[in-house]
């Protein structure tokens, strides 16, 4: 009498709406990754169903599902009779007295990665009168690009307020964000004192950065952030990409 193989045991133990599943999520991993990495452009149809299964060799029920997951999930648009698209990125950015970006972010199911792309302290110069510092007073000065699903959406030049802050590009790398950062130095909250909004085109160092043209214009947002005592805390320059980014101006919860 043969003796039962183990593997062929387990094997055959494997649920099939098990089996199914892991393969529509496979699926879903897979076209979410040639959407991040841009092989699908923002507003590109993808090949039709028919295509798709055949290319991941599944039924085109099973293609379907890991569809449906992506478009919960905000990276396909499915138009009826025109075919699936690959969504425009284009983000809801609030401007209020505690503007955050992961917080905007998360309230439309998205979340930024903020790369630290420079830091030196540096005489305060221009900013010295947001920051309400003396022209000869140092700053922690950091340049930061945030993107989502790996496309540049903003690119910004901060200044923070020495030796009080003097540390925050640290804590930027390793946090990915000002407002850990801040927490981590001491800052527990806080607000926006003021955000001034304009537009012009960015320079050739700009538009590479955000990997856009210099014939496309950016949002520029001028701020200044403040603590519980009403200290500045932070002054800053933040230029959005105006093809990805549209900026809402909300009251302030009661």
């Amino acid at each position: 009498m043969l003796k039962d193989d183990p593997s062929r045991a387990a094997a055959s133990a494997i649920d099939p709406a098990e089996a199914a599943g892991a393969r529509w999520q496979a699926i879903a991993a897979e076209l979410r990754a040639d959407i991040l990495a841009g092989r699908f452009a923002p507003g590109e149809r993808l090949p039709n169903e028919k295509t798709l299964a055949d290319r991941f060799g599944v039924h085109r029920h099973t293609l379907r599902q890991a569809v449906q997951a992506l478009v919960r999930e905000g990276h396909l648009d499915v138009r009826q009779g025109a075919g699936t698209f690959a969504r425009e990125l284009v983000l809801d950015y609030a401007l209020n007295r505690r503007t955050r970006m992961t917080e905007n972010l998360a309230r439309i199911g998205e979340t930024a990665a903020r790369d630290l792309l420079s830091q030196a302290i540096v005489p305060a110069g221009e900013w010295a009168e947001p920051l309400q510092v003396g022209g000869r007073s140092k700053v922690a000065r950091i340049e930061t690009r945030s993107s989502v699903r790996g496309r540049p959406v903003a690119l910004s030049t901060a200044a923070f307020p020495c030796p009080r802050l003097a540390e925050i590009a640290g804590h930027v790398a390793r946090h990915g964000s000002i407002t850990k950062a801040l927490r981590a130095l001491g800052v527990a909250d806080y607000t926006r004192l003021r955000s001034v909004v304009s537009t012009r085109l960015p320079t050739q160092a700009e538009a590479d950065a955000l990997a856009r043209p210099t014939t496309q214009p950016v949002l520029v947002v001028q701020y200044v952030n403040v603590d519980r005592d009403g200290v500045p805390v932070e002054a800053a320059t933040t230029l959005f990409a105006a093809d990805a980014v549209q900026l809402v101006v909300e009251p302030d919860a009661a």
